[in-house]
């Protein structure tokens, strides 16, 4: 049986999308993707998977979208796929349309946060939920990262209660656990990164490098403490996307230099040794005020036994357990950010049971392998035939 995948960019397939791809791939389905052209769509079809590159606008574009329909609908007549599985909130809305035109006999969303949230202005709620609420209608099953989203979903009435389930997030706790770093190679990492010999403390956060993600407030946040903490040191780990709609590189250089911090933090740009920088780190922190569904991010710290301070946005509040796993301030204010981190800062032993607490959480909780499970569940339901195995590991 044939399942495509779509979503707008080939980041989100290769952070997110292809431990679940790989999966199903060992399952004896025949798996296969659409998403813009990219120098990661380009790494993807060298290792193998099966990418269309159709455009695939990350605004709202009436011209370039009808196009996209227009492209994914051949694609999908041509390709007779059992079922069709959306991403992102743009391109989940045209490849559903695409999907409906054409006839496909199943379709589902993941909706990776609802692109209606409580920051949105009323007029953008309204749009968002609008469109949401219209594009359910194609939908067979929509799965959530979050409880919150379910929560609101039935509220509002954005579809039939059956028909929105929850999927969750997940990471692999096996690529993500501390025991397997080498000491000597973070060593190496460390020199590598330009980190000063001096910098005892280091907190960092990771994702692309876009204003929403909130790292403007981290190095504003390191700047109130560095008098208290001068051997201090930021890391932000990740890159801004080449089209990204909101760009902030550029700006956020102009803030670190403005605060005459350039010293105390270091951008890595793109990086896929991920638990090898976490590894360098005491604190994880994600500033967002985004639409989140359940930052991965913030799995793979907890995973890597790290505290976490991140604000009280939908996904994050979810993930982290205040005063167990880590801290929640308010978002856009990187004065409580900073007091916050002042706490933790002062306490090494209250970081370290943080963060085997949040260990913990992640095996319990968030193991990738639980999503797995969920999904064939849910694909099974759908009528998609998959080989008989099963997981080794059983639903907490």
């Amino acid at each position: 049986m044939k399942i495509l995948h779509i979503c707008a960019i080939g980041a989100t397939v290769e952070t997110i999308l292809k431990p679940q791809i790989d999966y199903f791939l060992s399952r004896n389905l025949l798996v296969e993707i659409a998403c813009s052209s990219g120098i990661e769509v380009e790494r993807l079809q060298q290792e193998g998977y099966v990418v269309h590159p159709i455009q695939i606008d990350r605004q709202i574009s009436p011209l370039l979208n009808i196009r996209t329909i227009y492209q994914l609908a051949q694609l999908m007549r041509q390709n007779q796929y059992d079922l069709v599985h959306v991403h992102t909130p743009i391109a989940a809305v045209l490849g559903r349309i695409a999907a409906k035109l054409v006839g496909v006999k199943r379709i589902v969303y993941t909706a990776h946060g609802f692109p209606f949230y409580e920051q949105s202005s009323f007029l953008q709620y309204w749009f968002y939920f609008s469109v949401e609420k219209i594009a359910a209608l194609l939908t067979d099953l929509i799965f959530t990262q979050n409880y919150e989203d379910i929560c609101t979903a039935r509220k509002k009435g954005l579809c039939p209660p059956e028909k929105i389930v929850y999927l969750g997030g997940g990471v692999d706790i096996n690529r993500f656990q501390r025991d397997r770093l080498s000491k000597s190679n973070q060593t190496q990492l460390r020199e590598s990164l330009g980190i000063p010999t001096n910098a005892n403390l280091i907190v960092g956060t990771v994702g692309r490098l876009t204003r929403k993600k909130g790292s403007g407030y981290l190095v504003e946040a390191a700047a109130w403490l560095l008098p208290k903490f001068p051997n201090l040191h930021v890391l932000v780990i990740g890159s801004q996307l080449t089209g990204d709609p909101y760009p902030f590189q550029t700006e956020l250089i102009e803030r670190i230099h403005t605060l005459g911090i350039e010293q105390h933090v270091t951008l890595t740009g793109q990086r896929t040794d991920i638990p090898e920088l976490l590894g360098l780190l005491d604190i994880f922190v994600l500033p967002t005020f985004h639409n989140e569904g359940l930052p991965r991010s913030i799995l793979e710290a907890m995973a890597m036994a790290l505290p976490v301070v991140t604000t009280d946005i939908r996904g994050c509040r979810e993930a982290v357990v205040h005063g167990k796993t880590g801290l929640i301030v308010p978002s856009h204010d990187s004065e409580k950010l900073a007091a916050a981190l002042e706490i933790l800062l002062s306490n090494p032993d209250q970081r370290t049971a943080y963060g085997q607490a949040g260990r913990r959480r992640v095996e319990n909780q968030y193991d990738e392998r639980f999503i797995f499970q969920r999904l064939s569940e849910f694909y099974r339901k759908l009528g998609i035939v998959l080989s008989s195995f099963d997981l080794a590991i059983q639903n907490p």
